[in-house]
């Protein structure tokens, strides 16, 4: 009796590429193949072997964890976010109840100091005449200002984290020592807030800064959404004050 020739043949190696890619397109391949599913063995990172059924036991419980750790990340970004938009509330309603520039310039004072818990502030307001408003807020010309903090008014951005020590005393004087980490953002016009190439002059009618002794506190890279919403607001609400009695 004669073999026939194909089946003297060895197959060819089976490439395990070509397996993965298989089982990637039939993931329901091992339904009603659980003999086979239980008889699979992989190595165990301590050494033995542990079932592929135990193996995807374990992958299940590590993406559970890193679950419950991206929600726990998620609650407490909300959490944090919840509590600044409560300030920037009160800030907000403080200013636009405010008699007069005084208790308006009071108001922005104490939600910095009992709300955001920040130890030194200072806002320059540009004016053709160079003038000391309350303890910390002054009028004077930009060119005045640029000399000192050019590069903090040029930026686009709120500046957050260390500044320059020629900067930081420039800004907030005798708290100058106690400052840590600070945010500086320009307050801009409404019409300019709309432009990305809005000059520094002209459009660009103060400079907030607000200091706080925990260096962590202001950190580069740190959202800035809160912080533009207060410079908005006082953009609309310092004209008024500023010509007011």
């Amino acid at each position: 009796m004669t073999t026939p020739k194909s089946l003297l043949q060895k197959s060819a190696p089976v490439d395990p590429s070509q397996v993965a890619e298989y089982l990637a397109q039939h993931p329901e391949f091992f339904i009603d193949r659980d003999e086979l599913l239980r008889n699979l063995r992989l190595p165990h990172i301590h050494g033995g072997d542990v079932s592929l059924v135990e193996r995807q036991v374990k992958l299940l419980r590590e993406r559970n964890r890193d679950i419950r750790r991206q929600l726990d990340t998620l609650m407490s970004a909300a959490t944090s976010n919840n509590d600044i938009f409560s300030k920037c509330q009160r800030l907000v309603l403080a200013l636009l109840e405010a008699r007069d520039s005084e208790s308006f310039f009071q108001a922005l004072e104490q939600s910095f100091k009992r709300d955001f818990k920040c130890n030194a502030y200072s806002l320059l307001v540009f004016s053709d005449d160079a003038r000391q408003i309350n303890h910390f807020t002054y009028a004077m010309p930009v060119a005045a200002a640029q000399e000192h903090v050019g590069a903090l008014m040029k930026s686009k951005k709120p500046t957050l984290g260390m500044l320059r020590p020629g900067e930081q005393d420039f800004l907030f004087r005798d708290t100058s020592d106690q400052v840590k980490s600070a945010a500086v953002l320009s307050v801009r016009t409404a019409a300019a807030q709309l432009l990305t190439n809005a000059a520094v002059t002209g459009d660009q009618m103060a400079l907030l800064a607000i200091g706080s002794s925990d260096a962590d506190y202001f950190q580069a890279g740190m959202g800035t959404v809160f912080i533009d919403f207060i410079a908005d607001v006082l953009a609309r609400q310092l004209p008024m004050r500023l010509a007011a009695p």
